[in-house]
């Protein structure tokens, strides 16, 4: 079985009514699986959530575990 964590939950991530429920707390059967639906995590971070963090999908030590980076201070528009 495979899961996805965020290494961090900004306050736009705690405020997101789905994220637990479709993204953080199931297991997932298979590698794949896992990694799709971490795309679309980080995808629907980017795209609905305050746009002052980036995120993105990486896999890193626990192969049953798919993470959620947070790029923290992404610079500013003038």
């Amino acid at each position: 079985m495979y899961r996805i964590e965020m290494d961090k939950l900004c306050g736009c991530a705690k405020k997101d009514p789905i994220l637990k429920e479709r993204w953080l707390e199931p297991t997932f059967k298979t590698k794949e699986e896992a990694e799709r639906e971490a795309l679309r995590l980080a995808n629907h971070a980017n795209a609905t959530w305050c746009k002052k963090h980036r995120f993105f999908a990486y896999e890193e030590g626990d192969e049953s575990i798919i993470r959620i980076a947070v790029e923290l201070s992404c610079p500013k528009e003038p």
